[in-house]
């Protein structure tokens, strides 16, 4: 089974120690070298320049959109995309089960939050309750569901919801890069989405982000990011500096290049470590069910760690750590136990899902010797669970 694996890039190459949990890879090759010099040389390293240009044209290619706007991380992209929306005093619906950027992004944007339960096999936005919510609180105004570890929301029943209510539907895309759905690698459905391209990401940027959107909402983005500054001076408003950089944009652009060969590999090392987790280790830990006709990119591996008497997934991690195995607990903890809104929100299925989230090692480029330590440990830790 070894032998059948992609070979990893020279940078992946594993130590004798840990097994990290994720390790960004970054092709230091020739042409990367040589943008990146040429944009020193020339002083050119900011303020929209070819390099920025042209990614945001190859990127809005890759994902099969007209365009696309990058700017200086994943959490500017969604803080950038709630205030185009324009939506200050609203209600915002997001799950609670998501990394907190989503959060800030619509509190900074003046919205006030609302969680919504999540489903308990994918982990994502639930429809179902989103309904409940629409219908008990008018002042709903946004629903902004989240890809969880590659694997989307059900967007067509989330838009069906949307529809007619007069609320607007944005994607916390973050994961999401490189999943597709049915062919499609951008989701026709939200009004604006958003995608990071930090460090731990599928194509990695060092940090960037990108967002999709119509073309007026992606003018007022690009306004946004160069500190509010409009065409005509006078018409400028408050905004950010959240350019992307030249030197980010280039090694964007090679991580594009090399992205549907890391894909490939992640996907593989993915089903690898998934047929061991639902084969050999069922009754310790329960993988995240992937819809019929999506094809994930495997952002990370979640699996839920099954309680047994005082056995929780503290000692889980403790165990895995012991065997020199990197994990974390992500998204963990849930954000409506925050204290802002801890006691307002009853999420019975997310407090289930984030007292037992574990995220597992996984990396575009791993060699075989990383998986056989990963699934002999996940092996010893079920059978501990069994005795």
């Amino acid at each position: 089974m070894a032998d059948d694996l992609p070979k990893p890039l020279p940078p992946a190459r594993a130590s004798a120690g840990r097994v990290p949990w994720v390790r960004p890879i970054f092709e230091a090759d020739a042409e990367l070298l040589s943008d990146i010099g040429v944009a020193l040389s020339a002083g050119q390293v900011t303020n929209n320049g070819p390099l920025v240009r042209g990614f945001e044209a190859r990127l809005a290619r890759y994902l099969g959109v007209e365009d696309c706007a990058v700017v200086s991380s994943g959490s500017t992209a969604l803080l950038l995309a709630a205030h185009a929306l324009g939506l200050p005093g609203a209600k915002a619906v997001l799950p609670s089960f998501t990394f907190i950027a989503t959060l800030s992004a619509l509190v900074h944007g003046g919205m006030t939050p609302v969680f919504c339960e999540i489903e308990p096999d994918t982990w994502t936005l639930s429809p179902s309750h989103l309904r409940r919510l629409l219908a008990e609180d008018p002042a709903i105004r946004l629903v902004v569901p989240v890809n969880v570890f590659g694997v989307p929301p059900d967007l067509r029943a989330i838009h069906r919801i949307v529809d007619g209510t007069g609320a607007m539907l944005m994607l916390d895309n973050a994961h999401g890069l490189g999943t597709e759905c049915e062919g499609v690698r951008c989701a026709p459905e939200p009004a604006v989405q958003t995608y990071s391209l930090h460090a731990t990401k599928t194509l990695p940027a060092v940090e960037g982000g990108a967002v999709v959107a119509e073309p007026r909402l992606l003018a007022e983005i690009r306004r946004l990011r160069n500190h509010g500054i409009a065409a005509d001076p006078l018409a400028s408003t408050p905004g950010y500096n959240a350019k992307m950089s030249e030197l980010h944009a280039a090694v964007a652009l090679r991580s594009l290049q090399g992205l549907d060969a890391a894909l490939a590999s992640r996907r593989q090392y993915a089903e690898r470590l998934r047929r061991v987790l639902t084969e050999d280790c069922a009754e310790a830990f329960a993988v995240q069910r992937i819809p019929d006709g999506v094809q994930s990119n495997f952002q990370n591996l979640g699996v839920l760690c099954r309680r047994q008497g005082r056995r929780d997934v503290t000692m889980v991690q403790a165990e895995l750590g012991a065997a020199g195995i990197e994990t974390r607990r992500y998204f963990w903890p849930p954000l409506h136990q925050l204290p802002a809104y801890r006691g307002r929100f009853s999420l019975p299925i997310t407090d289930e899902i984030g007292d037992a989230i574990l995220c597992l090692p996984l990396h575009s480029w791993m060699e075989p010797s990383m998986l056989d330590r990963i699934t002999a440990a996940l092996r010893q830790t079920a059978s501990r669970a069994n005795t």
